[in-house]
């Protein structure tokens, strides 16, 4: 008995020494100093100098952050219908004395998606990318906030006014070694049985490699999902890219009953028609044929009874005598 409680009491021991399991930190969201990070190394990549992160900023952008993921749906707009701008000087950043520029990129990708996929998807467009890279930015915030799997991330950058061209020169050019390795291929959606055509977004994937696989217009595709003028997409996004036909309403059949057989009527052979000449050649004084000969019919009795008559009486009288 004492045997057996010290056995217990050695594997009580031996299962508290076990060594706790690791949590994969992979799977976490980045951090907003991960966020800045990885947009420095963009931009020193493409020959621009590193921005600074500022406090003002950092807590604007996390405000921004934290507002988007209560409502799960990304927005320039704050709660109040203010935008970068008047957050940032309500705040107590001078836009103006920083050089004039300000601008925010805003994204939603899975919790398990790294910043720099994130980026490279969501941002390799040409107007955030020229953000992202813009050639007098100078001071920077981020803010990150998670909210059902989802990580919201905000990118405020604000510097020196150098023009709004976002999608011209070197700077603002996306390296073609990134985007060939994080852009995934796109599978193309079945047609459904309303001839609507629902793409899901999987990771890697971004608006334009989206349009190209389906040969329509990136602006068609923004105008069908409502995706404003800076479309941002994340993984598990059902974006319409036909939408359902409508259907034209057929015409009621009217039923027409069928005409009645009709019997056919034996051809009639036909008959000589007296011309009005032969017509006057059979009639005097304006009497027919037929009329006509009746008429000598009775002529002919009345006579030969007036003969008869007056022989009959001859014959009775008699004879007379000679003086």
């Amino acid at each position: 008995m004492k045997i057996l409680r010290i056995s217990l009491l050695l594997a009580v021991f031996a299962f508290l020494a076990l060594p706790s399991e690791s949590v994969d930190s992979s799977s976490a969201a980045a951090t907003a100093g991960e966020l800045i990070a990885a947009v420095n190394a963009i931009r020193i990549q493409n020959g621009l100098n590193p921005v600074e992160p500022d406090p003002i900023l950092m807590a604007i952008a996390q405000n921004q952050a934290n507002y988007i993921a209560s409502i799960q749906s990304g927005s320039h707009y704050d709660a109040s219908g203010g935008q970068e701008r008047e957050r940032a000087e309500a705040a107590g950043f001078s836009v103006a004395a920083a050089g004039g520029w300000i601008d925010e990129c805003w994204s939603a990708a899975r919790t398990s998606t790294p910043v720099e996929t994130m980026i490279y998807n969501s941002w390799s467009d040409a107007v955030h990318w020229g953000i992202v890279t813009y050639p007098g930015a100078k001071f920077a915030g981020a803010g990150v906030a998670e909210s059902n799997g989802m990580t919201y991330y905000v990118l405020d950058m604000a510097g020196e006014y150098v023009g709004s061209d976002y999608g011209g020169g070197a700077a603002s050019t996306i390296p073609t070694t990134a985007v060939t390795a994080q852009v995934a291929p796109v599978k193309i959606a079945t047609p459904q049985a309303d001839g609507s055509i629902i793409h899901i977004v999987e990771i890697g994937q971004a608006p334009w490699s989206i349009a190209a696989a389906y040969d329509i217009a990136v602006d068609e595709l923004i105008a069908l999902n409502n995706l404003g003028k800076t479309p941002v997409i994340f993984e598990g996004q059902k974006l319409i890219i036909r939408p359902a036909y409508t259907p034209t309403p057929s015409p009621t059949a009217t039923l027409t009953p069928r005409p009645p057989t009709r019997t056919p009527i034996p051809p009639q052979t036909p008959q000589p028609v007296a011309t009005q000449e032969e017509k006057n050649e059979g009639a005097f004084l304006n009497v027919d044929r037929s009329t006509m000969g009746l008429v000598l019919i009775l002529l002919c009795g009345a006579g030969l009874a007036l003969m008869i008559i007056g022989t009959i009486s001859r014959d009775k009288q008699p004879p007379s005598k000679k003086e």
